[in-house]
């Protein structure tokens, strides 16, 4: 008797769980969340990632609008998992007032330095969702020095032609040996580049100071370099070891 009452009792707990987890009204489901705006696929081989200083620049995905070089839109790349190996980042959210979207580094307030690739407003105006495959690049703290400044502007005196001036080639390829922990001709018991010392650095005194003007080099460097966030990272890459 005892023992069909404990049954009993136990019937009746359980159904009273089951009734109360049931009260028998219908419940809205909870709606899917949308993304506004184009989706961007990109892919690349990428080598270099890990030379920038993650607290000063970030190599990211980000999306500008026209005359703004403040990111409106980003996304972090990562480094691959081997180097030189592919990357594919998603980008969602692009709405229309985006109208370049770009592989870039960008400074801690989001300001675009310098650009590796980019996907212009036709491309990104054809379709809702964009595949950009960018095939093989460095991204490089000093390949990003050598393409926006030694490239453009250094190489015409600096060994773009049989010679180079003051025997410093900074054609792609030499220009780093000829820079870092050699002595310099113009500057007596300095080296051209002195890594971890910026102001120590005879290429970064030249670009940034009037010494090639007092000391009579014939040329006033400084005209090479007038934007003040190149200076800057060029003055972090030498103070943090001029790597290549």
């Amino acid at each position: 008797m005892m023992g069909n009452c404990i049954k009993i009792c136990i019937f009746a707990t359980v159904l009273a769980v089951l009734t109360s987890c049931d009260d028998g009204r219908l419940y809205e489901e909870a709606p899917l969340q949308t993304v506004e705006g184009r989706m961007v696929n990109f892919t690349a081989q990428l080598s270099g990632v890990g030379t920038w200083p993650d607290t000063e620049y970030f190599l990211e995905l980000a999306g500008f609008e026209e005359g703004n070089e403040y990111a409106l839109i980003s996304k972090i790349v990562p480094a691959p998992s081997v180097e030189g190996g592919e990357v594919t980042v998603q980008l969602t959210g692009v709405k229309d007032n985006v109208t370049r979207v770009e592989l870039c580094v960008l400074n801690r307030l989001r300001k675009r330095i310098l650009s590796f690739y980019t996907i212009e407003a036709s491309q990104l105006n054809a379709s809702s969702s964009i595949n950009a495959d960018a095939g093989t690049l460095n991204v490089g703290m000093f390949s990003a020095i050598q393409a926006q400044v030694f490239n453009t502007t250094c190489v015409h005196c600096h060994g773009g032609a049989e010679s180079a001036a003051a025997g410093l080639y900074l054609t792609e390829g030499r220009s780093h040996a000829a820079l870092v922990g050699v002595p310099s001709r113009k500057a007596v018991g300095m080296n051209i580049v002195e890594p971890g010392k910026a102001d120590e650095s005879v290429l970064y005194q030249a670009i940034a100071t009037d010494v090639s003007i007092k000391d009579s080099w014939r040329y006033n460097h400084t005209a090479e370099v007038v934007n003040a966030d190149i200076l800057t990272m060029i003055r972090t890459w030498i103070n943090q070891g001029a790597k290549e």
